[in-house]
This record gives C-alpha cells, structure tokens and sequence, in this order.
C-alpha cells in the first residue's frame, strides 16, 4: 500500500542512472556513474582518479514512516578525517532516491586522487530516538555511488527536485491509506465515513455508578493509534454475515487461536462466541364453533373422512380410503403407508392421524426395524373430537413408554457401527443422522426422544408414567382451552398453558426450573427450601406486613440483586391478577432466612448463589417477601414481576401470540398477548383459535444472535465501546444482537479485574463512532 503504481521511471527507479542511459547525440559516454561497494563495517573505497567527482548516498529501499540519518568521514583515520554535515532522508523515500553527502573542490584541479570514506547511519521511526543500522542491514539500506563530469553534475542538479516530488507523491498516497495516515489526514478519513476524533473520555463514577463522556483538556485530542483503529471497520467492505462477523471479532484462524481481529487486545487473546441456534416457536389450534354447534361436528367429520389416514385394517377404514378423490398412485402410495404403520404401531379402528404425523410416525418405525428391533409401539390416543387441542385435529398421537431394556436395546443398536446395512436408506440415513447428534442412555431419556426427534417428531411429552404424547408440530407441552362453542359478539376466555411433564398444571419451564435450581442447591450442601401451593402461597401474601426502611435484610436483599418490598399491597395485589401458572411461591429454609433478616452479608451470597441458579434455569423474575417470625418467601416466574419486573433476565421467559382463522364463514376477534386472552366471534361458522408460544431455554430468539465471552474474560470500557460500535456496523436489517450476557458479566466498569452487571440506564452509556449526517463535513469534526 505505500507504493506508486505508475512506472514513470521504467523498472530502474534511480534517477541519475536513468538520465546517464538516456543521453543523445554527442553526450553519451560523457558522464559516467559508478557504484562504490559499501562493507558491512561502512567503508568504501574510491580506487580510481575521478574527474569532477559527486558521491551521492543512494536508498537501496523504500521508506515508511521512518527517517534514515546517514554520516559520511572523508579519509577516516588519515590525517585529512573529515566528517561531513549528515545527509538525511525523510519519510516515504522511494528506492533509488540520491542525496549529495561529498563534493571535492575541483575549481583548479578537475581530477581527485582515489580516496576512502566511513559511512554510519542510524533509523528513527515515527518520530522515535535513532538507533545505529549495522552489518546487512547497512548494505541493505543504502550504498555510494560516484557520478563524474561537469555535466553529470548538472544533470543530478536540475533533476534533484524529482526525488522530492516522489517522496511525497508517496506520502500522499499512504496518508490517503487508514495503516499510514496521521493527524490531519485521520480526521480527513473520518471525514469521508462520518467518524469524528474524540476530545473527550469515559469516566465511571463509582460512587453513583454513572458512567459519562468528561472532555479533555485542550489541546488533548484521541491520540491517532486509536483514532485509526475505530476508524478501522468503516474503511473495509462488510457483509453481515456470520462468517464477516466471526472475522471482525475475532480474526482468521481456529476457534483455538488467539484473536487476531478488532479485538486482539482482550486478556488471553480470547475470542467471541456467535450462538445463532433458536429456540423453536411452540403452537397449538383449538376449534370454535361461532353460534351452532353443528359447524365444528360437521368440519371435523370432514376431516376425517378426507384427509386424516386411518391406520387399522378394518372394512369401514378401508371403504373412507377408497372413496377419495386422490389420483390412483397417491392411493396406492396411501395404502402402503398404512400397511407400513401398521408394522411398527397397534391401532385401534377408530384411530386417525394427519398425513404428516403418520409419515413422522412411519419413519421412526422403519427406523426400529431396520435396527433389527422387535418393538411394536401401543398407540392408545389419537384423533379426538373431544380431546382439545392437542387431539382433535388429529395432529398428535398418545404412544405407551418402552420399557428400560427396550429403550437401551435400541440405544445399542444404533451405535452399533458393525450392523449389516438395509435396504432402506431413509431408514440408514436417519440411524446415521442420530448417532452423529448423541444418543442418551435410557436413563438421561427413557422415552428415546432421540428416536422421535430425528424422525420429525420435535414433541414429546410425557403424559403419565406410562404413555407419551407425541406431534410432528413444536407444542412443548403447549394447549389452549376454550369452550367448544360461542355466541355471536359474546366474550369468550381463552386460555394457553405450557404443561410440564406429566401435566401437573403449572408451567413447564417453571416447574423444571425450580427442580433443577433446588438439585443443584441441596448437591451444595444447602438446606431444600419448601414449595407452597397456589392457595397457599396467596394466603402468605395477604398477610406480609409493611416494614419500615433501613432494616438489615434490605441491603443484603440488594446485594443479591433483589428488590425490598416495604409496602406490600400494591405488589401483592399485582401479584393476585397474575396467571396461577406462571408464578411459584418458595419459601427460603428458616436459618437462611433468620440470617438474611438478621442481615448477615455471608447469607446475602448464598442468597446471591440461590438467585444465579435461577437465572440458569432462565427464570425471568424473583421477588423477596419478609413475613413475620423470620420468614422469607421467594415469589419466582417467567414473566415480569410486580416491583422486580425482570431481575434474572433481559427478557420474559415465555410468551404467547394469539390468531385466529376463519373456516366455513365463521370469524372473531381475538386480544393478541398473554396466557389468558378474550375471543369474541363476529359471525356464525368455525374459528380455529391458534397460539403461537416460545419458551426461552437459553437458546437464542428468531432473527437474533447473541455475542458471548468465555466465563471471566472482561471488557473495560473503550473496549465494551467499541464492541457495541462494531455490532452496529454488521447489524443486518431485522436482525437483533443479543449482547444481554456481556452487558451482565463481562464489563469490568473501574478496572479491577472483576466484571460489574451494568444497569439499563448505563448499559447504553457509549459514544456513537459514525455519525452519518457528518459523513463528508470535515470543517465539523
């Protein structure tokens, strides 16, 4: 990047050497340039009488930002030692460039004896102290050379200017390049892309915790290294990608590598994580007859007569299957696929399945014989006009749990890599597909979800100690329950619920949360904490009291991150208009409890310890509340809690979005959030009423990718800054980045070495680099 692309002087850059080769007419052969061999000690020789002699100093490279001082002795150690005035080449020299260091005074004498000179030379770079060039790396500077004659003379003069004009044409050019400019040339750059040079700092203020821009004192300005390396990813071409990112980030090579990108200054090299795996969308229809209750009777017997695949073998099935109106192939294709299920799964006469659960269904099956497995699965529920949501479309099926030794002879056959190869290659590309994602042992997965799963089944829920739902759509235990019927312009309560395993009422992702938070706090040695039902837990509500400020076991509260409730009744009557299922009540085992009204700081991190396990179950809210007779109950949830909102998460843990669908003439309005919402019908028909949910997992949100750090790795705040200025530059359009967990556990605010969590209010606390509607305004910035 710091070269002249333009040949102007041929291959040979020197510039006398040219103008000797290219003399005319009678001049040629009149002037004659020599070079003089330089030793890696600096002396040289001129062996030979020369006639009005010019020893020129000659760039053997080009020069960056750097500054080449070269000091010639005439007739070292003779008794005429004379050491010149140095000759000095600037920055951006280009090779070839000359400079005079020894003229000899031929006014009366034309012709000078041989003579012998000392050379040193010493390189400053970028303004830096000298330091003595040597041996190669001399000769590989520069050397001497000799140019004779009153018209060799003459010539080096009136072309001498070209050496100046080459340097800085280069010059020019490497300002003009983000690696080389400076001063006045950064902010020109900035100029182009909108980015200013600062004239201020961050500052935190650690006793507020503020963090604020304080100006510098004049003239102090951002010192240009890091000027330019803001300046950085603006002057390259970027696509976001995630690929473009990684590269941004991190820079080439291996996960293993150290960074080598925008932010090789991290501790360690480490480098960032892009997670960009979703947490899946979970749904579920239920049917809605609008004014008579005929319309869903008649619509689901439609189904069933012409669309749902009824496995049994028996007569009525068969005459349904062969009064439809399908091509001859696709019944043929129809009657295998029965003929197939039928191998693998026992149904009864009335069973129907939708056409792309019974091929979900038939592919595990042919996936279990291939194996070489016996196993013949008992479907005990399947298409239920009475059955809810999760049934009467036909879109799951009830399956009996296989038995222990079952579920690990399947285990075992999969792994088995020795097994004769079928026929089947759905089947045998399905078996490899599951032992390259793992296979768990039947005690980490007693209903082979592994199987299900990569056959196209993502459900399956537990229904009992002895059956198993499985669908080919995403429900995660997910049902909505609704009325099978409602009158026109009547409001109508809709309700959606996550089921945990075994459908014990409350939400899936609470309950399994707090299981796995209370494993893991008892495995610590820690008392287990005792659950309080619903009814129970509201009648504690009712009766914490008002406390007044500045008790002990508010600051340990706040040292856990927890709020202090002093005025209960507002927060509990908040609390009261919250879906039962999503709010479950704890209380905290009673000398944790005395020791945290008592506030102890030791019980203040045991509670901190508590509250991250349950961050870790990806539990959105925790609210303390302090009883009488040193009692403390834990209010915990996915959603927001009242005073608390969300204080283990950045967002909600769980969510619904409510549709519905009009069939046969029927429609209805339908409020669009919450667990609990009102249908209204406007006109008589059918209405599917569908709920679109998510469960957070820890996974990432669609059109989302989160940015993440390896555990104690911290950012200061030019750091943090610059990251959150960079995501902005590759932030594709409809895209969100995450940077929640950096924003909690990887910002160290004081430069302590240990991250604090930044507050909303600080969290965005950074200064915008691009400023577009500066982007060509250079007197502004």
């Amino acid at each position: 990047m710091t070269d002249i692309r333009v040949p102007v002087d041929g291959a040979d850059p020197s510039v006398e050497r040219n103008l000797v080769d290219q003399l005319e007419g009678p001049y040629p052969g009149t002037v004659r340039r020599v070079v003089v061999p330089l030793t890696g000690t600096g002396a040289a020789v001129v062996d030979w009488t020369s006639r009005h002699p010019l020893l020129t100093v000659v760039l053997r490279r080009d020069l960056a930002e750097e500054t080449v001082r070269v000091t010639v002795t005439v007739d070292p150690g003779g008794a005429g030692e004379r050491t010149l005035p140095p000759v000095v080449f600037a920055p951006w020299s280009a090779v070839g460039a000359s400079v005079p260091a020894y003229v000899p005074d031929t006014a009366d004498e034309p012709l000078v004896a041989s003579f012998s000179v000392a050379v040193t030379a010493e390189r400053a770079v970028d303004g830096a102290a000298g330091t003595a060039v040597t041996g190669a790396a001399l000769t590989g500077l520069v050397e001497l050379a000799v140019l004779e004659g009153n018209l060799g003379r003459l010539l080096y003069l009136v072309s001498y200017e070209k050496h100046r004009l080459r340097r800085a044409a280069r010059e020019v050019h490497a300002y003009r390049t983000l690696a080389h400019a400076r001063r006045d040339a950064l902010d020109r750059i900035g100029a182009d892309v909108g980015v200013a040079r600062f004239v201020d700092e961050l500052v935190h203020e650690p006793t507020n915790g503020e963090v604020y821009a304080r100006r510098l004192a004049p003239p102090a300005r951002e010192p240009d290294a890091a000027y330019a390396h803001r300046l950085g990813f603006y002057r390259r071409f970027l696509l976001p990608t995630p690929g473009a990112v990684r590269r941004l980030l991190n820079g080439p090579g291996a996960d293993t590598d150290p960074n080598a990108g925008l932010f090789a200054d991290l501790p360690g090299g480490a480098r960032f994580t892009l997670r960009e795996d979703d947490d899946r969308f979970a749904v579920a229809i239920r049917l809605v007859a609008v004014g008579d209750p005929q319309h869903r009777t008649n619509f689901l017997a439609q189904l069933r007569r012409d669309r749902l695949v009824l496995p049994a073998n028996t007569p009525p099935n068969n005459t349904v299957h062969a009064g439809r109106a399908l091509p001859a192939n696709r019944l043929t294709e129809i009657t295998a696929l029965r003929a197939s299920l039928r191998q693998s799964y026992t149904f009864e006469s009335t069973h129907g399945i939708a056409p792309p659960l019974a091929a979900a269904l038939d592919r595990a099956g042919r996936v279990c014989r291939a194996l070489g497995s016996s196993i013949v699965w008992q479907v005990t529920r399947a298409q239920d006009d009475a059955g809810g949501s999760r049934y009467e479309l036909g879109l799951g099926v009830d399956v009996s749990w296989p038995t222990p030794a079952q579920a690990t002879d399947l285990r075992n056959r999969v792994l088995d890599t020795g097994r004769a190869v079928t026929a089947d290659r759905t089947a045998e590309a399905l078996i490899a597909a599951a032992r390259a994602a793992g296979v768990p042992t039947a005690a980490a997965d007693g209903e082979v979800a592994w199987l299900w799963r990569v056959c196209g089944l993502p459900t399956t829920h537990r229904i009992s100690t002895t059956r198993m739902y499985l669908s080919h759509l995403p429900t995660r235990g997910l049902a909505v329950t609704a009325p099978l019927s409602a009158a026109v312009g009547a409001n109508t309560n809709v309700e959606a619920q996550f089921h945990a395993p075994g459908d014990p009422g409350g939400n899936a992702l609470l309950l399994a949360g707090l299981t796995a938070a209370r494993t893991a706090w008892t495995s610590a040695g820690e008392a287990a904490w005792n659950p309080l039902t619903d009814a129970v837990a509201r009648t504690r509500w009712a009766a914490v009291p008002t406390r007044p400020a500045g008790q002990p076991v508010d600051a340990v509260l706040a040292a856990a991150g927890l709020p202090a409730v002093r005025d209960p009744a507002p927060v509990v009557a908040a609390l009261n208009r919250l879906p039962d299922e999503l709010v479950e009540t704890i209380e905290l085992p009673a000398a944790l409890a005395a020791a945290l009204i008592a506030g102890q700081p030791a019980a203040g991190d045991r509670l901190a310890r508590l509250v991250g396990l349950l961050r870790d179950q990806h539990l959105a809210a925790a609210l303390p509340l302090v009883e009488t007779g040193n009692r403390v109950l834990l209010v915990c949830s996915v959603i927001g809690l009242p005073q608390a909102g969300l204080n283990l998460a950045e967002r909600r843990a769980t969510g619904f979005r409510w549709y519905t669908v009009g069939l046969g003439g029927g429609t209805a309005e339908i409020k669009a959030v919450g667990a609990r919402t009102v249908l209204r019908p406007t006109h008589t028909g059918l209405v599917a009423v569908v709920a679109l949910s998510y469960v957070r997992t820890g996974l990432t949100d669609p059109y989302e990718f989160r940015v993440e750090l390896p555990d104690g790795v911290t950012l200061n705040l030019e750091q943090y800054e610059r990251l959150m200025n960079a995501l902005s530059r590759v932030c594709p359009l409809g895209v969100e980045v995450n940077t929640f967990g950096i924003r909690r556990d990887h910002v160290d605010l004081d430069d302590d070495g240990t991250a604090e969590p930044l507050r909303p209010a600080v969290a965005r606390t950074f200064r915008t680099f691009q400023q577009r509607r500066h982007r060509g305004v250079y007197d502004q910035l």
